[in-house]
């Protein structure tokens, strides 16, 4: 009986995602309804299986997701609800560390629209969660600590975050690096720049040797490979 619900939970699971995605895909108050569905399929999913952190965690991140969509108290409600989603599931998973990441990065973004004073509680309770994420999983949450020390203006911390995101292959593309409004405070930095310029070389050099490597590869039948910057995984902080 208890496989066949928790095989009746993935189900429900599945098919909450499927209107999660429709909501991220929506731009207009019709997501909404998206959301609203989707969070009927994850409560359904939650009574067939209470013990499956991951339906718990994927929730929290959707209720994450709709919350950035939103302003002043029904924003507020949202990351907390996400939170408490997350707590739900770091408690049925004590150990994993993308859900301790995940909260951290609803934590930040709460911060972002809190006054210095009340804004520095909720660095501190992310940072918190992100370093253990990063104690379990070095790197995995090397780029959310950068953004949280450019926030507070720490700029020799930001750097050393950014290098640890960079050698544990967790750094955004350059072009995402560009328009994320945490790092707003180091961009105009000399560091920074030059950081910009190294990883792009790098990139182009991958990218040289990838290619050459699918021109040695190419099949009699003249079908190549596609090439994915595969060397560039973007932390999903969402």
């Amino acid at each position: 009986m208890k496989k066949i619900k928790r095989r009746l939970a993935r189900n429900e699971l599945a098919r909450g995602k499927l209107q999660a995605q429709k909501a991220r895909e929506t731009l207009d108050s019709k997501a909404d309804d998206f959301f609203k569905n989707a969070y009927k399929k994850f409560s359904s999913a939650a009574l067939l299986d209470s013990e499956d952190g991951g339906i718990f965690h994927y929730w929290g991140l959707v209720l994450y997701d709709q919350a950035q969509r939103k302003q002043g108290k029904e924003a507020k409600e949202l990351y907390q609800a996400a939170g408490e989603k997350f707590e739900k599931a770091l408690n049925l998973e004590p150990d994993n560390a993308k859900i301790m990441n995940d909260w951290g990065a609803a934590l930040i973004e709460q911060a972002r629209n809190k006054p210095d004073k009340r804004a520095e509680s909720f660095y501190e309770k992310a940072k918190e969660k992100i370093t253990a994420a990063d104690a379990l999983e070095p790197g995995l949450g090397a780029y959310n600590l950068a953004c949280i020390h450019s926030l507070r203006r720490e700029q020799k911390a930001c750097q050393k975050y950014l290098e640890q995101a960079h050698l544990a292959g967790n750094l955004p593309s350059v072009k995402y690096l560009k328009v994320d409004q945490d790092l707003d405070n180091v961009k105009n930095e000399k560091w920074f720049q030059d950081f910009l310029g190294k990883i792009s070389e790098e990139a182009e050099k991958n990218l040289k040797i990838e290619e050459r490597e699918v021109e040695i590869e190419v099949p009699p039948e003249g079908k190549q490979k596609n090439i994915s910057n595969s060397w560039w995984r973007k932390l999903r902080r969402s």
